[in-house]
């Protein structure tokens, strides 16, 4: 065929277009911060609508579509409304992505499993009765789930990344190594060998190591590293002169849920 006919051939009957992937986001307990760094992505969120469709995305849109292939999911479940919901959100989805350090770890609120309820309970505010509390807890501990955006907030260039790879039919593989590493590729001093407090060896990075790059300490809010050493992490903190309550607190608050066995770490001399 000629190439003219070829041409007008295409015009007349353009081919039908792939399907796009349909992309659901939501939040359960949390400060939607998670979902505002997917829109906060300024013009590279253009280059995701491309290539996915977000059919539902509650915090923004009034008519959602919930029937979804991938469901990114924010926030921890903390009362009987969110589990019922996250149960869901799973049912009509056939991959679920966990957005942030909640969604992930229990974050913050789930710190308050190590805190005595007299020091809390004057900040919680009054609401309907027919909302139960359940014990602060991410979503893994509910729902399978297929794939981890950590971070707090995530890093929104690996938000774009991740579903750019769903878009072409896989997900891509998680990073393994420590925020120690990100931090010494960019030349940082060790901030640990300054005598600050920084969890970087025993933390997940991926983040670019956007906290040490300004000289402040990493915090552990993407999730515990691959194979972490506890023992002696508590070590090196006690021979910088930290205490072990201090300690404590620096592993659980941000990542606490996921942090098994550390308090082994405390029982060395």
């Amino acid at each position: 065929m000629k190439p003219v006919l070829k041409k007008i051939k295409e015009i007349v009957h353009p081919k039908k277009a792939e399907p796009k992937l349909k992309v659901g986001i939501y939040g359960l307990t949390g400060c939607a911060g998670c979902q505002l760094s997917v829109v906060f992505n300024e013009d590279d969120i253009l280059d995701v609508f491309e290539i996915v469709s977000i059919t539902a995305f509650p915090f923004f849109k009034g008519h959602n579509i919930h029937d979804v292939d991938i469901a990114i999911v924010e926030g921890l479940v903390a009362s009987n409304d969110d589990l019922e919901k996250l149960k869901e959100i799973r049912s009509k989805a056939k991959k679920v992505i966990v957005l942030g350090a909640c969604a992930h770890t229990g974050c913050i609120p789930a710190y308050r499993k190590w805190t005595l309820k007299e020091d809390y309970e004057h900040l919680i505010y009054k609401k309907n009765k027919d909302i139960q509390d359940v014990d602060p807890t991410p979503i893994d501990a509910h729902v399978e789930i297929d794939y981890v955006i950590p971070g707090c907030p995530p890093n929104g260039k690996q938000i774009l990344h991740v579903l750019k790879s769903v878009a072409s039919g896989k997900l891509p593989v998680p990073n393994l190594k420590p925020v120690c590493v990100e931090c010494r590729e960019r030349g940082n001093k060790c901030l640990l060998l300054l005598g600050k407090p920084c969890m970087g060896p025993i933390t997940t990075g991926g983040c670019d190591s956007v906290c040490t790059n300004s000289g402040f300490e990493c915090w552990g809010c993407r999730g515990p590293s691959e194979d972490p050493n506890y023992e002696v992490f508590v070590r090196l903190l006690r021979n910088k002169g930290y205490e072990d309550d201090f300690i404590k607190t620096r592993l659980k608050i941000f990542s606490g849920l996921k942090r098994i066995n550390i308090d082994e770490a405390f029982k060395q001399k």
